[in-house]
């Protein structure tokens, strides 16, 4: 499995400008325990969010308030300013902390995501307007590049409690980057148990 994940990520290249946030922060009610620890294979979700990242730049950070987390990665380790207030909080912890204009954020539960989708995103950059996936499904708005200029608006957005993403994409004229159907199977995100076990058979059918 090991090398479908290699095959993956061997065609990209560094987002210097970048940092990329790892959101591995949720309460995973749903899940049962904490996502960041399950794996696929003898991979965990967070190892496989971490192989994309470091291909990407050299400026890497996870979003969490699990202690556990802080004590097992010797990257840079934040918690939310805006505490239970989903994924919005992150994206908003990852901008205020970040040592460069952009962040990319990058979902531990997708762990089919490729690196150079995010590659996709950069060239359709624009100054102070998010970049965001879209599918035949909708927006991706995990996967997504953020401007620092757009903290103000999120934190108005969180101090009103409108913890839609949508919402404060839409606030910034986000610009759209279109993924085909064939793509569909790499935003696939774990929420349950039974997808880890779906996305194992996806692995080994490819690798078979």
């Amino acid at each position: 499995m090991a090398l479908l994940f290699t095959r993956m990520f061997k065609e990209t290249r560094l987002l210097n400008d970048c940092t990329i946030a790892i959101i591995a922060g949720g309460k995973s009610k749903r899940f049962g325990s904490p996502k960041y620890r399950a794996k696929i294979g003898n991979l965990r979700l967070i190892d496989m969010a971490l192989s994309v990242a470091r291909q990407l730049s050299p400026n890497v950070m996870i979003i969490s308030g699990l202690e556990a987390i802080k004590q097992e990665f010797d990257l840079p380790v934040y918690s939310d300013e805006f505490p239970d207030c989903g994924p919005l909080a992150g994206i908003h912890s990852a901008l205020l902390h970040a040592s460069t204009e952009w962040v990319a954020v990058l979902p531990v539960d997708m762990p089919l995501l490729k690196a150079d989708f995010y590659i996709r995103l950069q060239e359709q950059r624009k100054a102070n307007m998010p970049v965001v996936a879209k599918t035949d499904k909708g927006l991706e708005p995990m996967i997504s590049l953020w401007p620092r200029s757009a903290i103000p608006t999120i934190e108005r957005a969180l101090q009103n409690r409108q913890f839609k993403i949508h919402f404060v994409l839409n606030e910034l004229s986000a610009v759209h980057v279109a993924f085909p159907p064939k793509d569909r199977i790499h935003f696939f995100n774990v929420n349950f148990e039974s997808d880890l076990n779906l996305i194992q058979a996806l692995v080994s059918e490819k690798n078979s």
